[in-house]
């Protein structure tokens, strides 16, 4: 064999070798995109596992109760955050008439629709004694009674100094007093929530005293209680200057107060001139896919509830979640 012979040979061999490599290379997965798409799914499938859709009842408030029911039913809810009030009875719970709460309570029990939460929303800390006053009355109420109800999660806000509204901020609500004002009202409803073994799930609002993550956080810490849980919202964290911060945002959110979640809630969140507008699931900007791998991160069993919304609406906002998580 001569020189030319060997140097042929010697690059067919080459050649051969290349080829068989990219062969090999095109054969063989992308095993990093195999791992991710494995991810995927499996927190797809724990999404559909774990997640229950629910709306609240007051979206159907104009309904008769019996007609509310089936329509809840019917627009694929099987659960609810109760707010006591139908076309034709509602319940006070100032004024409790407990023939009327047994009346609706069997009524969805008999449509199979189950009470995820109670809505037990009040100023904390509002300036107003009478107001603060009510609002106290009402939440003693449920944790005394949460039995009669059928669920044991109570949600309210964090409160606000503001005079004229509970959903706007004031100056004093970001202050160490504010926060040592917020933490006492909750200590106080927590040990009574712990002689029933009620839950109070608090909701973070950017413009209330609670207003991040990491004050949550701090409470939680201060008040280590299993009565002391999260009602997680994400869209209420995002002032407009953070919106541009979406990913980084959610996922501290999680990292920080997403162990404590009992409940969730399903909006959205975008831009507006007065601060962050929240409108109805689909019509903002929320990271859906991204908020819906965290909770289903969390791998146990949670209700999430569809708000702010009125009855027209609520077709298109539950297949819109519904949609997004086929993209987790």
């Amino acid at each position: 064999m001569n020189r030319h012979q060997i140097s042929t040979n010697m690059t067919r061999r080459q050649l051969l070798k290349a080829a068989g490599a990219g062969a090999a290379a095109i054969a063989l997965p992308a095993w990093p995109a195999v791992a991710a798409e494995k991810a995927a799914s499996d927190l797809r499938a724990k999404a559909k596992k774990n997640l229950t859709l629910g709306i609240f009842t007051s979206v159907y408030a104009d309904l008769p109760l019996e007609e509310a029911a089936k329509r809840i039913k019917q627009d694929g809810f099987s659960c609810v955050v109760f707010d006591y009030r139908f076309k034709d009875v509602g319940f006070d719970p100032l004024a409790p008439d407990w023939d009327v709460l047994k009346k609706i309570t069997t009524c969805l029990e008999r449509n199979d629709i189950r009470i995820a939460g109670l809505y037990g929303y009040y100023n904390v800390i509002d300036p107003d004694p009478a107001k603060r006053k009510r609002g106290e009355d009402r939440m003693d109420l449920l944790i005394r009674n949460w039995k009669r109800f059928g669920c044991p999660i109570i949600s309210t806000e964090t409160g606000t100094y503001n005079t004229q509204s509970e959903f706007m901020e004031s100056p004093e609500n970001f202050t160490e007093k504010g926060y040592a004002a917020c933490r006492a009202a909750f200590e106080k409803l927590v040990r009574a929530a712990e002689k029933t073994k009620a839950v109070i799930a608090i909701e973070t609002y950017w413009r209330n005293v609670i207003c991040s993550a990491e004050r949550a956080e701090r409470l939680f810490r201060d008040i280590d209680s299993a009565s002391l849980k999260l009602t997680m919202d994400p869209c209420n964290y995002f002032r407009n200057e953070d919106l541009p911060k979406m990913k980084p945002m959610l996922e501290e959110i999680f990292q920080r107060v997403g162990k404590q979640t009992v409940l969730a809630h399903a909006k959205d969140v975008k831009r507006s001139d007065k601060g962050p507008d929240l409108p109805a699931a689909g019509l903002g900007k929320l990271d859906y896919p991204l908020y819906l791998r965290l909770l289903a991160a969390l791998d146990r069993p949670l209700d999430l509830v569809i708000e702010h919304l009125g009855i027209q609406d609520v077709a298109r906002a539950r297949d819109y979640v519904k949609a997004q998580m086929e993209k987790i």
